[in-house]
């Protein structure tokens, strides 16, 4: 590697406590020519990254969380820098997915090996209730519905980490939950009824262990399409616990499929999530399009 960036998030995972000496320390040890930038607000991370984005034979990367991953790709989309990974937060879904392990001296041993590799990259479109519009990008996965809400709460909880955040923030708002109607428009398919949950995946896992797409691959050219139909409690919490192994897809009700686009319309509204990060909390027309090999990645 020519020149490496490391951009630290020194509270992911909630783990202000740890040492940022010794991080700092062994950065340096290990990557003696690197720089290390340490995040302060929400975006520095991706405006960190922008900057770094056009250099060529360069590596950034992101330390910390799957929000600080979010971040770094969000800034190096359709650049010639490559990210690489070292997991410091409760969740680390991309990470997973990049095979990095989850213990720090492994982490950076890999970190040392690894090779530059493609990694396709989700573009969604959103319409919100107030006629406003936007645009953003997701690495990982994007959520509508209750898989939005559950993304949405684990964020403001206070209680446990990871996955266990996120099963607790699922089991408290599962008995009221109400699906909205909404309209998915994808190769020749038209499907217009309410839908419990819409997960997009471009890697496999999301909330810390949940396999909601568990084909996905990060280079094969497609989105993964995960759709639940609004189905009674019991039926719910009977396929709850297969999600966690990808099993979920023999259920009754439960629909899978690959998409490279699609189109929603939501005329009540949802919450959507990319990444984690809720991005709309009442949308009423979404586009997603996938954007092959838009992203340099270590692996």
């Amino acid at each position: 590697m020519a020149g490496i960036s490391f951009i630290v998030n020194p509270v992911a995972g909630g783990r202000a406590h740890r040492s940022r000496g010794r991080l700092l320390d062994d950065l340096g040890s290990r990557f003696p020519a690197a720089e290390c930038l340490l995040t302060s607000a929400r975006g520095e991370a991706e405006a960190l990254a922008r900057q770094r984005s056009q250099l060529a034979d360069h590596v950034v990367v992101a330390v910390g969380g799957d929000g600080t991953v979010s971040e770094v790709a969000r800034g190096l989309v359709g650049g010639s820098a490559a990210m690489a990974v070292l997991p410091f937060g409760s969740g680390n879904d991309f990470a997973r997915m990049l095979g990095v392990p989850r213990q720090y001296d492994r982490a950076l041993e890999r970190l040392a090996r690894a090779r530059p590799a493609v990694c396709d990259v989700g573009q969604v479109r959103v319409e919100h209730g107030d006629g406003e519009a936007t645009q953003h990008h997701f690495v990982n996965s994007l959520g509508l519905g209750f898989e939005a809400l559950v993304a949405d709460s684990a964020a403001r909880a206070r209680v446990f980490k990871g996955f266990w955040r996120y099963l607790a923030a699922a089991l408290r708002h599962l008995p009221f939950y109400r699906s909205p109607t909404m309209t998915l428009r994808y190769g020749e398919a038209v499907i217009s009824e309410p839908q419990f949950l819409v997960a997009l995946g471009n890697g496999r896992w999301a909330g810390g262990g949940f396999m909601l797409t568990p084909r996905a691959e990060l280079d094969d050219g497609w989105l993964e399409l995960t759709r639940a139909d609004a189905l009674p409690l019991w039926r719910l919490l009977t396929i709850l616990p297969r999600v966690f192994s990808g099993r979920h897809l023999g259920c009754r009700g439960v629909h899978a499929d690959r998409v490279r686009a699609i189109g929603i319309d939501c005329p009540e509204g949802c919450m959507i999530h990319a990444d984690g990060e809720v991005i709309a909390r009442s949308a009423r027309r979404v586009e997603v399009t996938l954007l092959p090999a838009a992203l340099k990645v270590m692996r």
